[in-house]
């Protein structure tokens, strides 16, 4: 199995060598992680194991600068390490492919700071979405007093990144919320993760009460920065959704392929099964090719050092939801062609629960295509996205 040690021969190198190091690692691992799926699911976060599993991979290193010992991958490099890890599990990946972008988040904060977060090895990293509660400044730093809500990869993690306004008294600070590096040893969690499925992500939700954090550990939400973390969580969810996406259709295929009962016909011999199967297949194809598109345009952006354009954001968010789609309607289609397979426990019913769950994120709401549809038409250049609306910049963003 690779090793984080193994990676030494790439790092420094260019971005495809650490993906096809990446791809090699978790192509090794794969049977391993597969068998801590499970057992993720019946402790409602990942194991100790499967955590060994990740730290072991390099999986950690994927976004740190390469001047920290990392590998830097650029968007569509590391679009493909994520797809294959959701192909995978979709548990273990979709809160693995969070701690994989640690090297993005800790590049948030001053390089000193960086380098003492990784002096150790990658943490992990855990993050929230949106802005709640209220840090009041004080002498050196902030006192933080929050709640947030689904929280993926908080009970296994090291850190968790918290968005929220500062306030003084009653009244909020003019100006963007602040992100504030806490502790996972900090935080409350509720332990309220039941679900249909993604059971091993954990997403629980948590409190934070009257923690203080120093200076060095809080960084202004700077436009550009929100829209860095915007296309960070859209290349994330297109890629896992495709990457389910796949191992759905291969697994309902081998289904329909395996050798039916005594006087049955195989499912795959059927022509209507046939048809579906094809429109379904095309249908990937042709959202992963749009997703690739947008990636590439995306590396372009990246390489010069300019920040993302509206019609970048646009493309991303509408490719995560299009994939998304398709993921949806796969899952619905293979459970019902899998009979009592899909619904008795296996792999096929559990990538069929990760599927249609992973599905229910809000990053992934038809609810854009409104915007998304706007600013392809032609918006008025002063909307820009703020999260997941096309909106008119609040004063002091």
């Amino acid at each position: 199995m690779t090793t984080t040690t193994d990676l030494a021969d790439v790092t420094g190198t260019d971005s495809a060598a650490g993906r096809d190091r990446l791809l090699a690692t978790l192509d090794a691992m794969a049977d391993d992680l597969q068998a801590e799926g499970p057992a993720c699911d019946d402790a409602g976060k990942l194991t100790e194991r499967t955590v060994e599993l990740l730290r072991d991979s390099g999986l950690g290193w994927m976004y740190v600068s390469k001047d920290l010992g990392g590998l830097a991958l650029s968007p569509s490099d590391s679009a493909q390490v994520l797809e294959r890890f959701a192909y995978i599990d979709g548990s273990i990946s979709w809160t693995g492919g969070i701690f994989a972008g640690v090297g993005y988040l800790t590049a948030f904060f001053d390089k000193a700071v960086e380098k003492t977060l990784l002096a150790d090895g990658v943490p992990n990293f855990s993050a929230t979405a949106y802005p709640s509660g209220r840090a009041v400044r004080v002498e050196g730093g902030y006192r933080l007093t929050a709640s947030y809500s689904y929280c993926s990869g908080l009970p296994n993690a090291d850190y968790v990144l918290c968005n929220s306004f500062v306030f003084d008294g009653d009244q909020p600070v003019p100006g963007p919320p602040v992100i504030f590096l806490v502790p996972a040893s900090a935080t409350t969690l509720r332990g309220n993760w039941d679900t249909i499925g993604l059971r091993g992500t954990g997403s629980v939700d948590f409190t934070v009460t009257d923690y203080f954090v120093p200076d060095h550990h809080a960084v202004p939400m700077s436009p550009r920065l929100a829209a860095g973390m915007l296309a960070m969580v859209h290349l994330g969810r297109q890629t896992w959704a495709s990457g389910t996406t796949r191992r759905l259709l291969d697994e309902i295929a081998a289904f329909a392929s395996r050798d039916p009962k005594p006087g049955a016909t195989r499912l795959a011999d059927n022509p209507v099964f046939r048809t579906e199967y094809a429109d379904f297949e095309l249908a990937y194809r042709s959202a992963r090719a749009l997703g690739a598109e947008v990636f590439a345009e995306v590396d372009a952006s990246v390489a010069s050092g300019e920040p993302l354009s509206r019609r970048q954001t646009s493309l991303l968010a509408g490719a995560s939801v299009h994939m998304h789609d398709i993921c949806r309607d796969v899952a619905l289609w293979a459970f019902n062609k899998g009979g009592g397979t899909a619904l008795r426990a296996g792999t096929l019913q559990r990538v069929i629960r990760d599927a249609i769950s992973g599905c229910q994120h809000a990053v992934i709401s038809r609810s854009q295509l409104a915007d998304i549809g706007h600013e392809l038409i032609g918006a008025p250049p002063e909307l820009q996205w703020l999260g997941t609306a096309l909106v008119a910049m609040p004063p002091g963003l």
